[in-house]
């Protein structure tokens, strides 16, 4: 039975060797990490091009031009990860920063009908940086067709995406609000990932989230697989 891996740094996975049974969906970051992703999985596994916040507030806008032209001449399955990310911001320019390359992304995902990977986090100081990304960024995306990576919010932040046509992607860490999101969304809206070798060190993570999201909602393995598995075929567009 095929299982998906939504989410994985591929490129940086090393001495491993692929199961048979996983498909790797192999996501960039940055335009030096989206050229290592195009290089390991063209004409071999869905891939996802995009310029995360935290890349913008490392390198800047300065080449964000080039980067989207890269992102547009390689036709991904979607492009992504990108969002807002309130941990690593510090100040008022620096969210700025991350909210215009956020808009270049979307606008380039919307001029290529491509759906978005949203890549979220929270402010957790006390300063002038706002402290909820994820309700910040579920303004900008509504109306999309969009997934929330290693989607850490509550249970009503959960109902709000999927009512709002969103899917989540569930990772294999447990917690007391992601055992309640679990819960409390429907499988159809849900697939797995590793976010490997950042979470996750490697794409077998995957199993464990299934096992993670059988367990909490009492069904089989094979049914959370198979579910997932489709969820994830249908959300990027390949078979």
């Amino acid at each position: 039975m095929e299982l998906v891996d939504s989410h994985c740094h591929l490129f940086s996975v090393k001495n491993y060797q692929l199961p048979p049974d996983i498909i790797p969906v192999v996501v960039g970051y940055s335009h030096g990490s989206n050229k290592k992703a195009v290089e390991i999985a063209r004409g071999k596994y869905p891939y996802v091009l995009g310029i995360a916040p935290q890349t913008a507030l490392k390198e800047g806008t300065k080449n964000l031009t080039e980067w989207m032209d890269f992102i547009r001449e390689s036709r991904p399955n979607a492009i992504g990860e990108i969002g807002l990310d309130y941990k690593w911001a510090t100040t008022g320019a620096d969210v700025h920063m991350e909210e215009k390359v956020f808009s270049a992304m979307l606008e380039l995902a919307d001029d290529m009908k491509l759906p978005v990977v949203i890549h979220s986090r929270d402010n957790p100081l006390d300063n002038e940086v706002p402290k909820n990304a994820i309700d910040d960024i579920l303004e900008r995306v509504s109306g999309r067709k969009y997934m929330m990576h290693f989607f850490s919010g509550d249970e009503k932040q959960a109902e709000r995406v999927v009512e709002d046509g969103g899917i989540i992607s569930v990772i294999h860490l447990h917690s007391k609000t992601r055992r309640k999101v679990i819960n409390n969304v429907d499988l159809d809206k849900m697939v797995v990932e590793s976010d490997c070798p950042y979470v996750g060190r490697t794409p077998d993570s995957i199993r464990q989230a299934i096992d993670y999201i059988a367990e909490v909602k009492g069904l089989s393995k094979e049914t959370v697989t198979e579910k997932t598995t489709r969820n994830a075929k249908s959300f990027f567009g390949f078979d």
